[in-house]
């Protein structure tokens, strides 16, 4: 996403920048090639340098209760919290004398909105699949943490149930000045974690990581996951991870229990605020004018090329493109109807391994059940049938759990293994693209990622009213007249074939469930190639139809638009040659 998404307030004049003259130079050149984007996006970088704001982003897996460290931070409950998933659009907490929101959209429109209502526009429940248009959403709070010019950042979970949310968090990394990483105990860091760290270690110095939620975890599972992250990072990134602050946001926000490490770690972003703030202002402006200059000179680059070459080699080019996306796209249309074939073979596989832990389990959780109504202490009636019916779903539950655990992961080697084959075409493709030389083909991704799992997550729930075994008013009356032992013959027996019922129909959700996010997982990893090859097509095409538009006016507009590119070329060298520097 573009910076522009993450600032607020309209640019306040070149005045204001005058000591950042490079950006001033992007911004020029960016208006006269007519890069909307790139112009903006300068606009914006300026505007945040000018007010010496920085970004702590928060990040880590879903649920890891990282709106809720936020809020703890900060003091007051403004950021939407909850049991599912909530954070699904990037929200910027930064200083204000009043407390308000602002809501920006895609189309660069903003709004503003109270601070109860953010949830209308950040969470996939309420705007589900971002049906808003919703770009990001800012939060002013007047806390001192955010005077010096911090901003909070709290992003969607890596990882989560919707797969966006994840592209959501990655888009942000080039804006992140520092990081707030949130781990937990179960697991302390996940895969995806683990590769969003590796690229922002190269990028950042300054990396806070706080165990979140401990009021939870014992002393032993908390010395365990601090143990496991410390070893995981230091393989992974290279770099001692520091003190790992323990927090409870709860127990922060209550005032209750005991304090932890939760002032530890305000100091430890005041000293960073205090610090380092100034100097990753100064790191924040000179990566976006590396970045943004780049942009704007391969644009320069993509359209100087197209003008210089004949007319018809232009169209030449333009046609083998359209041919070698189109056989990728074939190609990808037969490996779709194998892809297919794959996810079918791995449903019948999960469906054989279904039907050997019924097998398996079946006479087991008899038998299990047997031995736990034969311990009931209740007489008869309905009080047996209740505490029959509770042992038979904790019996259920706590198999299929272990058998869900056991089978999540082999579900997802499948999985991988059936995506391997689309990832390898992809990346062949994009292998023959870069090994073109074409400079027009350069934003493109180098490779498309391996998949790591499952690109969605399951919306498995148990349910337990299958065949419910009720008493009937003629059991009721007869059960009066029979003997303890008579009665819970009959309830073990009844019982028992709802046990055997819970266990067969919910492990049939778990193939189902399998079965959807097996199938929408491949249908997430096509389209993202289909994707990469329609902005490959857009990006091309629309460089050669400028070229074309301007070859149509005559030999003095390519002339002078080769000269234009030239002195626009010259202009944006200096920009990325000579960094700028922070005045007080």
């Amino acid at each position: 996403m573009p910076e522009e998404q993450y600032t607020s307030g309209k640019f306040a004049g070149n005045a204001r920048i005058s000591r950042h003259l490079p950006l001033l130079s992007l911004i020029d050149v960016a208006s006269e090639l007519d890069s909307q984007r790139v112009e903006r996006e300068a606009r914006a970088l300026a505007e945040r340098v000018a007010d010496k704001r920085f970004f702590v982003a928060c990040l880590g897996q879903f649920k890891r209760g990282k709106s809720s460290l936020l809020n703890a931070l900060i003091g007051t409950s403004v950021l939407p919290t909850g049991v599912v998933p909530v954070t699904a659009i990037v929200t910027i907490v930064r200083y204000g004398p009043i407390l308000h929101a602002e809501v920006h959209f895609e189309n660069g429109s903003r709004q503003q909105v109270s601070v109860q209502s953010i949830s209308d526009y950040v969470s996939e429940e309420r705007n589900p699949e971002n049906s808003r248009g919703v770009a990001a959403v800012e939060v002013f709070v007047p806390a001192a943490l955010l005077a010096s010019g911090m901003c909070l950042v709290d992003t969607p979970g890596i990882g989560s149930v919707f797969a966006g949310n994840t592209a959501v968090t990655r888009a942000f990394v080039p804006h992140i000045d520092a990081a707030l990483i949130v781990l937990g105990a179960d697991p302390p860091i996940s895969g995806e974690e683990l590769l969003l760290l590796e690229e922002l270690a190269s990028q950042l110095q300054e990396i806070v990581f706080v165990l979140s939620k401990v009021d939870r975890l014992t002393a032993s599972e908390r010395s365990e996951a601090i143990a496991f992250a410390r070893r995981t990072l230091a393989q992974k990134i290279k770099r001692d991870v520091g003190q790992v602050f323990q927090v409870s946001a709860a127990e922060c926000l209550n005032g209750a229990g005991p304090s932890r490490d939760g002032a530890a770690l305000l100091a430890e972003l005041e000293r960073l605020a205090r610090e380092s703030g100034p100097a990753l202002v100064e790191a924040a402006e000179n990566r976006g004018i590396q970045r943004l200059t780049g942009n704007l000179l391969r644009e320069i680059d993509n359209l100087h090329d197209a003008l210089i070459a004949p007319a018809e080699e232009s169209q030449r080019i333009a046609s083998r493109l359209r041919e070698v996306i189109a056989d990728a796209e074939r190609s990808l249309g037969d490996l779709s109807h194998l892809f297919k074939a794959e996810q079918e073979r791995v449903s019948r596989r999960c469906t054989e391994r279904r039907d050997s832990f019924l097998a398996r389990t079946i006479p087991a959780a008899r038998q299990e059940f047997h031995e736990a109504i034969a311990q009931a202490t209740e007489g008869r009636g309905s009080p047996l049938y209740d505490r029959a019916t509770e042992i038979a779903q904790s019996i259920s539950r706590r198999l299929l759990n272990q058998w869900l655990e056991e089978e999540r992961p082999a579900a997802e080697a499948m999985y991988r293994e059936s995506a391997h084959r689309f990832v390898q075409l992809a990346n062949d493709f994009l292998k023959r693209v870069a090994e073109s030389g074409d400079s027009r083909l350069s934003d493109l991704p180098s490779a498309v990622s391996e998949e790591s799992g499952f690109r969605v997550k399951g919306k498995l729930y148990f349910g337990e009213h299958f065949g419910f075994p009720r008493q009937t008013v003629v059991e009721r009356i007869i059960g009066i007249f029979r003997t303890r032992r008579s009665q819970l013959e009959i309830v073990e027996k009844k019982v028992a074939r709802y046990l055997v019922t819970l266990l067969s129909l919910n492990s049939t959700r778990i193939l189902n469930d399998f079965d959807v996010i097996v199938r929408e997982s491949g249908r997430r990893l096509e389209a993202e190639i289909r994707g990469m090859l329609n902005e490959l097509r857009t990006t091309a095409e629309s460089t050669l139809a400028r070229a074309e538009a301007t070859r149509a006016a005559g030999t003095e507009a390519v002339k002078s638009s080769l000269e234009r590119l030239e002195r626009l070329r010259a202009k944006v060298k200096p920009a990325s040659d000579h960094p700028s520097t922070l005045e007080g």
